[in-house]
């Protein structure tokens, strides 16, 4: 008898508890706790990685981390009221990532310090860099230059059209073309004028682009990609030639030095818990 009155009492309580468990959720940008907009402060999983923030009726407020698995900052979000202010990402080593001021600056670096590249949004300016640190391309939306490691001017380009920077075209033979700037071959064209190859000032392919695919490719003296893409999509890399940024339409996505996507336009937040 005692025992049928303990399973009764056991499948009775069942129900109770399932009653009271409380539903977190994240959704269009609030946060909720059955169904309200939540305040406190959570523990919830970002992309797989795990994150802590304060939430104030629903809003991200103050700063939202995300953790490696070790326990190291991975980002760092500065948000107000739900307003998303200000992005930082780190490499394991503690180094900047990336910076990003809402509608004014994005910058990404390499794990030793180096700017890699930058977008101005109010501008509309998108500015790479030579290994050296001297400006590679910088382009905004009539405006784009090349630059070769010296900080010299290979091409640029206003409204659509070439700008005179006191170049000369010789064919030679074999029906190619050698671009030439101050007697010092800079370029060279292959023989049915479709790909341009830009050089070092000592000699290394730079970049090739072609009118026919719309294809461009950029890189570093040694030979390995730094930047290859066109008007639907881009790709960086590190300087060993793994993946670090790529983006797609309104699609983006940031890679560490392992080749594990960390960071993308388009968050999957899971195992929500609340801490305070």
């Amino acid at each position: 008898m005692k025992k049928i009155l303990l399973i009764l009492l056991l499948l009775f309580l069942i129900p109770l508890s399932a009653c009271g468990k409380v539903k977190y959720e994240f959704k269009d940008g609030l946060m909720y706790e059955n169904g309200k907009e939540a305040s406190g402060t959570f523990e919830l999983t970002i992309n797989g990685f795990k994150s802590k923030g304060k939430f104030i009726n629903g809003l991200a407020n103050g700063l939202l981390e995300v953790y490696y698995p070790d326990g190291s900052i991975m980002k760092k979000t500065l948000f107000s009221n739900g307003e998303h202010l200000k992005d930082e990402v780190y490499y394991r080593n503690g180094k900047l990532m990336s910076t990003y001021l809402k509608d004014k600056r994005m910058d990404i670096f390499y794990d030793d310090g180096q700017l890699v590249m930058s977008f101005n949004f109010q501008i509309g300016e998108s500015s790479s860099y030579h290994e050296n640190g001297n400006p590679l391309m910088i382009g905004n939306s009539y405006e784009t230059t090349l630059y070769n490691e010296n900080n010299e001017a290979l091409f640029e380009v206003k409204n659509g059209e070439p700008i005179n920077i006191g170049t000369t075209l010789k064919e030679l033979e074999d029906g190619t073309f050698e671009i030439l700037k101050d007697n010092k071959i800079i370029a060279k064209v292959d023989a049915k004028g479709e790909t341009i190859t830009y050089l070092y000032s000592t000699g290394e392919k730079l970049m090739t682009s072609s009118s026919v695919s719309g294809d461009t490719e950029i890189f570093f003296k040694n030979g390995k990609t730094f930047f290859k893409g066109n008007t639907e999509n881009a790709k960086w890399f590190y300087k060993d030639g793994k993946l670090l940024y790529e983006s797609k339409g309104k699609e983006w996505s940031i890679y560490n030095r392992e080749g594990k996507k960390i960071i993308t336009a388009f968050e999957e937040i899971t195992d929500i818990k609340k801490i305070d």
